[in-house]
C-alpha cells in the first residue's frame, strides 16, 4: 500500500467517524477541501461511492460498510505499527505531546513543562489544550493529564492529586445554574446538576471553565469551577449554603505500548511530581 492510498483510507474513515468534512477535517487538522479531494480521489480510484450526502451531513452508503470495515482492518495495523516504532525509540529526547483541559493547560501546565525543559533541554514539548478527551491510541498525543474517575483501557499511568470543585457566583442572589455543555456535561459537576437541578433552574452554559468562570464574574449565574480557577478570582464567591463536596482523581497516562519510551516515562513522571506540588500549594 502505497502513502497515498493510506491517507485517502484516514480521510474516508474520517468522514464516517464524524459525519462531515468539516468535523474531520478539524479532527485531522487540516482544510475542508483537503478532505473532499482525498474523499472524491479514493472513490474514483476504486470506482465505488462510499458516502451519501445529505442536508445533515454524510453517511456511508450500506453496500460500502463492508469495505469500511476493512479500511479500519487496515487503520489498526498501521496504528498498531506506528506505536511498535514509537515505544522501539530508546533515546531519552525527541518530541512529547501533552494533552490537557484547557483549565489545566492555563492554570497549572505552563509553568511545569517550562521548569521540564530547562532540566531536560533535549525534550522538545507541545501542549495541546482541548476538553475532549483525545485518543492516544491513534497517536494524537503521547501523554494525557486528565481529570477521570478512571483509566480508559489501554492506558496506564499515576494518580497526581485531586481536581476539587467548588460553587461560584458574583455574590448576588438566587443566582440560576450556568449549564455544563459539550464536552464538560460528562463531567461529574455535570451529573450532579442533572441529579439535582431542574430544567427552570438553569440558565446559560458553555463548554469550558474558563468560559464558565468568566460569565459568573459578569452575573450570569452560578457554577461549579474546580477550586484552583474559583478560588484565584477574587471577582468570584463560594456560593452560601451551597457546596457539594465533588473531586475527581487527575491521572497523568499514556499508551501502555509506549509507556517504557525513555522520553515518554521521564516526562510522566515529572509531570506527576510537579502537578501534584502544585496543587498542594
Amino acid at each position: 500500500m502505497n502513502n497515498d492510498n493510506w491517507d485517502d483510507i484516514r480521510y474516508v474513515l474520517a468522514v464516517d467517524r464524524y459525519g462531515s468534512l468539516n468535523s474531520a477535517a478539524e479532527a485531522l487538522g487540516v482544510t475542508h477541501a483537503t478532505v473532499l479531494r482525498r474523499v472524491v480521489a479514493f472513490e474514483q480510484r476504486s470506482g465505488c461511492a462510499i458516502f451519501r450526502k445529505s442536508p445533515s451531513g454524510y453517511s456511508a452508503l450500506p453496500e460500502a460498510r463492508t469495505i469500511l470495515s476493512a479500511m479500519e482492518n487496515v487503520e489498526d495495523a498501521v496504528l498498531s505499527v506506528e506505536r511498535a516504532i514509537v515505544g522501539a525509540n530508546r533515546s531519552p529526547v525527541g518530541h512529547v505531546r501533552i494533552t490537557s483541559t484547557d483549565s489545566l493547560c492555563q492554570m497549572v501546565l505552563p509553568q511545569i513543562l517550562n521548569e521540564i525543559s530547562k532540566e531536560y533541554p533535549g525534550l522538545e514539548l507541545t501542549l495541546l489544550s482541548s476538553n475532549s478527551h483525545r485518543d492516544l491510541s491513534r497517536l494524537t498525543a503521547d501523554i494525557a493529564v486528565r481529570p477521570s474517575i478512571k483509566l480508559e483501557d489501554g492506558l496506564v499511568g499515576e494518580r497526581s492529586g485531586t481536581l476539587s470543585f467548588g460553587v461560584y457566583d458574583d455574590g448576588s442572589p438566587n443566582r440560576k445554574w450556568m449549564r455544563l455543555d459539550g464536552a464538560l456535561s460528562r463531567s461529574r459537576p455535570a451529573k450532579w446538576l442533572a441529579e439535582n437541578a431542574k430544567t427552570e433552574q438553569t440558565t446559560n452554559g458553555a463548554d469550558s471553565f474558563l468560559v464558565l468562570q468568566q460569565m459568573a464574574a459578569s452575573g450570569a449565574g452560578k457554577t461549579f469551577l474546580p477550586e484552583l480557577i474559583g478560588d484565584a478570582d477574587p471577582r468570584l464567591h463560594r456560593s452560601p449554603g451551597m457546596n457539594p463536596q465533588i473531586e475527581v482523581p487527575l491521572w497523568v497516562a499514556t499508551l501502555e505500548e509506549i509507556a517504557q519510551t525513555p522520553r515518554f516515562a521521564l516526562v510522566q513522571r515529572a509531570l506527576v511530581e510537579r502537578i501534584a506540588k502544585a496543587l498542594a500549594n
